[in-house]
């Protein structure tokens, strides 16, 4: 793959979920209650179809499964959606929401592809504000015409406002609820983890449609191993073209190798080794002795006219037969191919690699196999899947109480916790671990040295912290009064309503990467584009080859393919370790995303900054 991840334009953020930061006083817990539907993901793709056996077909060259990419170096794959956000094409407004009367919410209706994308107008050139997730339902407005071209199935309004098209992926049904099988669970916005997720343990795991039945996945591992036939000559081709050039041979992927048949069983009872068998076994009539003469063998008599014309038929009859065995055989191979063709196999990632992340909401038994159904409406066999844990770290930020600010930090390595003594000298209590929360009332000096005044009136050496540094407000934050400062040194991130810090947490950035292949954080100032509950992401790196994790939680892109978002594969917050954007404990990534605008409206998986919503501002520094 490419030394940096493919982007899409501004689509790169609409996947991830996070969790409540806590129960603290001061600043109000953002997210929603718990029976509040989700909010945004990345820009979805027309490409899922539900097809009339319930499976999901894909329709152009979405995918369901796709990647986003991955840590601000990969691109969302999550269709050709570009939602417009706060940079609407010239001379076009910023979108607003304007929701309808309640009593006009009639029909129902049901997200069959796996991204319908929302419009601020019924019009697919008007500018996009978000989109709803596969399996997704909602009441909306009766049918709307389409005032322009592409929707002829018409348009409805949703309830939070905006359009979406019935030609589009939104089925619709007057009188009942449409159908969906194997409808994949909702995303748990209540919690840290929208989902559980899995990790592909084999090379060439299939990803479908529907559940695929016996002839089918034995298609499928036969179109596998032509396409890594196919791979191998290409990177044989490649590395004699570099050889002809004197270059360096291109790298190569490491390809499984395939599994042998087991030797056959004999009947000797030799276990098969092809070793001599055992003495004074017999073996078949006597050779001539070496004394004895030859018998002189008669001469044949030359063949019959009868007998030479029957030697031509029979010569003529097995010709005919050898060639329509090869003309059956032929056409077979044909039919077989063309059934290939036809898979229902992901468009775009047919094939997942082993250590790829998946999304594993629900298990289900069809065609005599269990598979997991995903959150972007595919099939992969359970028996390919190895479930993963929760992680070891799910938040390690505080809201910082009403009325306390600075100073505060985070205990560098391990750091011992100090009382007071009468005479005024320090005592020894105990000693605290690293990332440890260290809120204080001031710093004072004591001995020649700087002290936290803890709020527990105790002392910590500030030598021992990662101290925050109070931030000037930056200089626009276009009515939206709560921003998000990001020290890459400290790996220290603060969130702020104008200059009173009401969150802290550490993150993990871009590490320090190559001249080629570069995983350094932008630096700057930036607004929160578009927000997603999560958002599959995706890449290839020369250090880390393939890799990609489906649903990212709680995903806030602020500039191009960099995202503030929740990482469960780690637990390195406090260092640098991402390919360039900033990670977080999913707690706390959920605790802002719910916190920083722009808003998400409920039921929707991803959303653009718009007019009367813009997005937070972000410093990097």
């Amino acid at each position: 793959m490419s030394s940096r991840p493919h982007a899409r334009p501004l689509l790169i953020g609409l996947l991830l979920l996070a969790a409540c930061g806590g129960e603290e006083s001061g600043s109000a817990d953002p997210s929603p209650s718990g029976d509040t539907p989700a909010k945004a993901d990345p820009p979805a793709s027309d490409a899922t179809k539900t097809t009339a056996d319930g499976g999901a077909a894909a329709d152009g060259g979405a995918a369901a499964d796709g990647g986003a990419a991955a840590d601000g170096g990969a691109a969302a794959d999550d269709g050709d959606v570009v939602l417009d956000g706060d940079a609407p094409e010239p001379g076009k407004a910023p979108g607003k929401l304007v929701p309808p009367p309640a009593e006009s919410l009639t029909v129902h209706a049901l997200a069959s592809f796996e991204v319908v994308t929302i419009y601020t107008e019924p019009n697919l050139t008007s500018t996009k504000l978000g989109y709803l997730r596969f399996g997704h339902r909602t009441m909306v407005t009766p049918k709307l015409a389409d005032q322009g071209e592409g929707c002829p199935k018409g348009w409805y309004q949703l309830p939070a406002g905006g359009y979406t098209c019935a030609s589009k992926g939104l089925t619709v049904d007057a009188d009942k609820e449409p159908y969906m099988y194997h409808p994949p669970p909702r995303p748990r916005i209540e919690d840290p983890m929208p989902y559980d997720y899995g990790a592909v343990v084999r090379d060439g795991t299939e990803t479908w449609w529907r559940p695929a039945d016996a002839l089918e996945r034995e298609l499928a591992a036969e179109k596998f191993r032509i396409l890594q036939a196919q791979q191998a000559e290409a990177e044989a081709a490649a590395a004699a073209l570099a050889a002809a050039n004197g270059d360096p041979p291109p790298p190569t992927k490491k390809r499984p190798t395939p599994k042998q048949p087991d030797a056959p069983a004999t009947d000797d009872g030799d276990g098969g080794d092809g070793g001599a068998a055992d003495d004074g076994a017999a073996a078949g009539p006597a050779l001539p002795g070496l004394d004895e003469p030859d018998e002189p063998a008669e001469p044949a008599a030359p063949p019959t006219e009868e007998e030479l014309a029957e030697q031509r038929r029979r010569e003529a009859e097995a010709k005919a037969k050898a060639e329509e065995e090869r003309l059956r055989k032929e056409e077979e191979r044909k039919e077989r191919l063309a059934k290939m063709g036809k898979l229902p196999l992901h468009p775009e990632h047919p094939f997942l690699e082993r250590g790829f992340t998946i999304t594993t909401p629900l298990k289900v038994s069809d065609q005599g196999k269990s598979w997991w159904r995903t959150s972007r409406g595919g099939y992969i066999e359970s028996s390919k899947i190895a479930k993963k844990g929760r992680p070891e770290t799910i938040a390690l930020g505080v809201q910082l109480p009403e009325g306390t600010g600075f100073p505060f930090g985070f205990v560098d390595d391990k750091a011992a916790v100090m009382k007071k003594n009468e005479d005024g000298s320090l005592k020894f209590v105990k000693s605290v671990p690293r990332r440890t929360f260290v809120g204080g009332t001031e710093e004072v000096e004591i001995g020649g040295r700087l002290y936290v005044h803890t709020t527990e009136d105790t002392y910590v050496r500030v030598s021992d912290l990662r101290m925050a540094v109070p931030q000037p407000v930056p200089e626009d934050l276009g009515g939206q009064g709560r921003w998000i400062d990001v020290d890459l040194g400290k790996q220290l991130l603060v969130a702020y309503e104008g200059e009173k810090p009401v969150f802290t947490t550490l993150v993990s950035t871009g590490r320090k990467g190559t001249k080629d292949e570069p995983f350094e954080t932008p630096k700057g100032t930036f607004r929160i584009v578009t927000k997603h509950i999560s958002s599959s992401m995706d890449g290839n790196t020369a250090s880390d080859g393939n890799y990609s994790i489906q649903d990212v939680p709680w995903a806030m892109f602020f500039q191009g393919n960099y995202a503030l978002h929740g990482a469960f594969w780690h637990n390195g917050f406090g260092s640098r370790k991402s390919h360039g954007c900033i990670n977080l404990p999913v707690g706390d990534a959920r605790w802002l995303f719910w916190w920083v605008g722009p808003e998400l409206p409920e039921g929707w998986h991803g959303a653009a900054a718009r007019e009367g919503s813009p997005g937070s501002v972000v410093v990097v520094r």
